[in-house]
């Protein structure tokens, strides 16, 4: 069904009857004017046409005058029908015009019949009422007119119905399709005008609703940004164990993150994570809270503290949390993970997917990560991740991240940053203190997404760490 349709049906019956006399009344408030004022300024045709009974058929145009004029204050005052007030007026003239039937002379006859059609052509252009209605007042003014023709002994029936009935016959049904016309129009109009008011208002509840309910679902966001915050360590916590040889630079696109970093230090050793999980926004985040969870019964649990071993447990405990053996669930995350041990001068990576890039000596390495999530489809009978050592008895710093920076659109031609022009990045400003690696990488993302058509399409995580 047609909405229009579904909301015209709704419409009421006394809220059609309001509009139609808001827009009548200003139509029928003139037509008893001209009534007032018209109908005894006819006299003077009356003068003309017929000046042996137009003292009588004045006088009665006054009485219609004065009738119309109580009738009008009787309206203001309390406020009826304007149908009401403009049916008075059309009737009286119409049973004045009757009564001349019993006066005229036939050679008259046709000149009156003029007068009367102009009643009815002035009734058309004002009148707004049911067909039924004027159904009613042409009924009894043709009975009018038959009473006070039969009065009248100088009209011929037939003579009459050449010199004027005819005509009078055929005003008749034309005031009454125009009448009705005008009335449909205007009653199709007040609809439209009334479903579009509805419509309109189903619109404000409606955004009312989506705003109330989006509302509820920022607040819930924000909620879970608290609850995703609280999950990653301050920088207080870090800063206690690497000083400011570190920056993390962590831009969610969204409120909450898919993205997630790990930190902790256990036996001397210092254990940093990147991860991206599957999707962003809050599905990403749900699964953020997951793999942190999973990772401190790892770390600080089971006391597992060399990388691979490490995704081999955080493997296997995504598959049994999500079900992945029994459902289709497919969800995981990418990582890469350095374990350092300062005391040793040794480091330790293993990676899902993401690689670690470090540079010793202004010299830039990188070393990928094995080709295979944690989490989700597997096909091999156990998956076992590779871990790299790297020798850090020389100044080293090392970059951890996921793919939103390099794979982030922008630019002059609006294509990707691409890996190549990160690693070059971070060659330029690895000899700089980590706070200003921070805002150089800050900055060179922003102003590259400023200059491209897309927003940022995804969390963006990079970690430095300088040993």
């Amino acid at each position: 069904m047609p909405l229009t349709k579904h909301l015209t049906q709704k419409i009421t019956k006394r809220a059609l009857e309001n509009e139609l006399e808001k827009n009548s009344e200003s139509y029928h408030l003139y037509g008893a004017w001209i009534a007032i004022f018209a109908d005894p300024l006819f006299g003077l045709t009356d003068y003309l046409n017929m000046p042996y009974a137009w003292v009588n058929i004045f006088i009665l145009r006054i009485w219609v005058a004065v009738a119309t004029i109580i009738t009008l204050f009787l309206w203001k005052k309390y406020k009826f029908s304007s149908q009401i007030l403009i049916f008075v007026p059309f009737f009286l003239i119409s049973l004045q015009n009757s009564y001349t039937f019993a006066l005229i002379k036939q050679t008259d006859f046709i000149g009156h019949c003029l007068n009367y059609v102009a009643l009815f052509i002035a009734g058309g252009m004002f009148i707004l009422w049911k067909w039924q209605i004027s159904i009613v007042v042409i009924l009894l003014s043709a009975v009018a007119k038959v009473t006070f023709f039969s009065l009248n002994p100088q009209l011929n029936i037939e003579q009459s119905f050449i010199d004027g009935c005819l005509l009078l016959i055929l005003i008749e049904i034309l005031f009454i399709i125009l009448v009705q016309t005008r009335y449909s129009l205007t009653i199709q109009n007040i609809k439209s005008k009334l479903a579009l008011v509805m419509l309109n208002d189903e619109l404000a509840q409606q955004n009312i609703i989506i705003e109330r309910k989006n509302k509820d679902i920022t607040d819930s966001i924000h909620y879970a940004q608290r609850i995703q915050s609280a999950m990653l360590l301050l920088d207080e916590q870090i800063k206690n164990t690497l000083d400011d040889n570190y920056f993390i630079l962590f831009k969610p696109r969204d409120v909450v993150s898919g993205d997630f970093y790990w930190f902790a230090e256990k036996e001397e050793k210092i254990i940093v994570i990147a991860a991206d999980c599957t999707g962003h926004g809050v599905p990403g985040a749900f699964m953020s809270m997951v793999g942190d969870s999973l990772l401190n019964s790892i770390i600080h649990d089971k006391e597992i503290h060399q990388p691979d071993i490490i995704l081999n447990e955080l493997h296997k405990g995504i598959r049994i949390a999500l079900k992945q053996e029994e459902t289709a669930n497919r969800d995981g995350m990418d990582l890469s993970m350095v374990v350092i041990d300062k005391k040793n001068k040794i480091a330790q990576y293993a990676g899902a997917k993401n690689p670690i890039i470090y540079i010793q000596n202004n010299q830039l390495f990188e070393i990928k990560g094995n080709k295979m999530p944690i989490g989700g489809e597997q096909k091999e009978e156990k998956r076992v991740f590779t871990v790299h050592n790297i020798d850090i008895s020389q100044n080293t710093m090392f970059y951890l991240f996921t793919d939103g920076f390099q794979d982030q659109f922008g630019g002059e031609f609006d294509k990707k940053f691409m890996i190549s022009n990160l690693r070059e990045l971070f060659l330029k400003i690895h000899l700089e203190d980590t706070n200003t690696q921070q805002k150089i990488l800050d900055e060179t993302i922003t102003n590259w997404i400023a200059q491209g058509k897309d927003k940022q399409i995804d969390d963006i995580t990079v970690i430095g760490v300088k040993v």
